[in-house]
């Protein structure tokens, strides 16, 4: 049996509270007062809405994610079988414990790097990209500096990563045929003057 939740009795109501906000973001806070619950629960919901994002310390459930899951609940037998259905499918939350550690060892002026900036370690062939480092960490600098050059520099980039153009290919006998025609322009234009 499906376990019951206080909030299933108005989750047409959140349904409907939902689709009537602007908001785009939901964070704990307003899942607990949207939800009527406290904040184990609203951590809860929100891991099984889905969607989340993590914003410095702080979670967020995106609109679409939490109007999904309303309705996928509503349409479920009940509530708490499509619930239950949710925790199947439910996928941890975003940990920013390792991205705080990451951001340590990255410049102050990395909103500004461009392509040229970039670290020998981040290689660029037509059709290649490498990166290396020492350890997980540096190459996921390498991959945060990377991600923010393509957003200053991205034309660079793809001219770095693409193979040069071919010089349209002229065959001999087209040659010749050019020059032969010029040289019957050149002697017509001669005879006429």
């Amino acid at each position: 049996m499906a376990k019951t939740h206080s909030w299933a009795p108005r989750a047409t109501e959140i349904l409907s509270r939902v689709q009537a906000s602007t908001r785009q973001s939901w964070r704990r806070p307003d899942i607990e007062r949207l939800f009527e619950v406290r904040r184990a629960t609203a951590q809860t919901l929100m891991k099984l809405i889905g969607g989340l994002h993590l914003v410095g310390a702080t979670h967020l459930v995106d609109r679409s994610s939490l109007l999904g899951f309303l309705e996928e609940v509503l349409e479920a037998p009940t509530v708490g079988d499509g619930v239950a259905r949710r925790w199947l499918a439910a996928e941890p939350a975003p940990d920013g414990r390792g991205l705080r550690q990451l951001h340590t060892a990255l410049p102050a002026d990395l909103h500004s790097i461009m392509a040229r900036h970039l670290p020998p370690a981040i290689q660029f062939e037509p059709g290649s990209l490498v990166i290396t480092g020492a350890d997980s960490t540096e190459i996921l600098e390498h991959l945060v500096l990377l991600a923010q050059a393509l957003q200053n520099d991205l034309a660079t980039i793809q001219t770095m990563l693409d193979p040069p153009p071919q010089a349209p290919s002229v065959e001999q006998d087209e040659l010749r045929a050019m020059f032969a025609r010029l040289r019957q322009d050149e002697l017509a234009w001669h005879l006429a003057h």
